[in-house]
């Protein structure tokens, strides 16, 4: 595996599980059960993307990272649920361009690639729902 690409992945690769903690800490101070249900639904979707590219990293040869993020702290140092989730909005749009970034450094094809690809889609998706998810929940506990 190329060297900048293995890098690259192992950024991704850090940033997910520092959203997986983030999402951890976020579910515990939410009290609205259905913020909750749309946290944790995100909290799997990070966890899912950090161990397949922990897979992805080692079944192409590369080593995958053992640390995390400073994403985390970032979000746990705020003060309102509304930053927190703020934050972690764009965190995820961070995310996607991240994604596309190692993207570009990928094979043209192959499963990196092809892992790649629908990644950034999941995180554009989950940016553009997220928002107006987190918009209609926040507005319903005003």
């Amino acid at each position: 595996m190329d060297a900048a690409l293995e890098q690259a992945l192992n950024l991704l690769l850090e940033s997910e599980r520092a959203g997986v903690l983030a999402l951890d800490q976020l579910i515990a101070d939410v009290e609205q059960e259905e913020l909750k249900k749309f946290l944790a639904g995100s909290r799997a979707m990070e966890q899912r993307n950090a161990e397949e590219l922990e897979a992805l990293i080692r079944d192409n040869g590369g080593n995958p990272s053992k640390r995390v993020g400073p994403f985390a702290r970032k979000v746990a140092a705020l003060e309102s649920i509304r930053d927190r989730l703020n934050l972690m909005s764009r965190g995820q749009e961070w995310a996607a361009r991240k994604t596309e970034v190692a993207l570009a450094l990928a094979p043209q094809e192959g499963p990196i690639h092809d892992y790649l690809t629908a990644m950034a889609n999941r995180h554009r998706a989950e940016v553009e729902w997220g928002r107006a998810e987190v918009i209609r929940l926040m507005s319903a506990s005003s």
